[in-house]
């Protein structure tokens, strides 16, 4: 499996867990988690929808540049999957770079 084959798996269950249509999930967050990833998550969602892989990349870099200041206050499952993104964008921009 290639790199971009884990990041958008990645970056689809982060998005899929937080930004369901009934809103539970995230009306159940703190307010400090919700306030920070809720922008930069419907940026990741857009670019996996309709970006390129650069653009998905950005957006998941942005989102974990909010998300990670409040990762301690994050419930146990958005903690994990944000970590899992995490590793997943390292090995994606670590490929990348050694295909220059």
């Amino acid at each position: 499996m290639s790199s971009e084959e884990k990041l958008r798996p990645a970056a689809t269950q982060v998005v899929d867990l937080v930004l369901t249509e009934d809103c539970i999930y995230l009306d159940a967050l703190p307010d400090a988690v919700e306030i920070e990833i809720v922008t930069p998550l419907s940026a990741v969602g857009r670019a996996l929808d309709e970006g390129t892989p650069n653009e998905l990349t950005q957006a998941v870099g942005l989102f974990l540049s909010c998300a990670l200041p409040v990762a301690r206050e994050m419930p146990g499952g958005l903690a994990e999957a944000v970590t899992e993104l995490r590793f997943s964008l390292r090995a994606y921009a670590a490929r990348s770079s050694a295909g220059r």
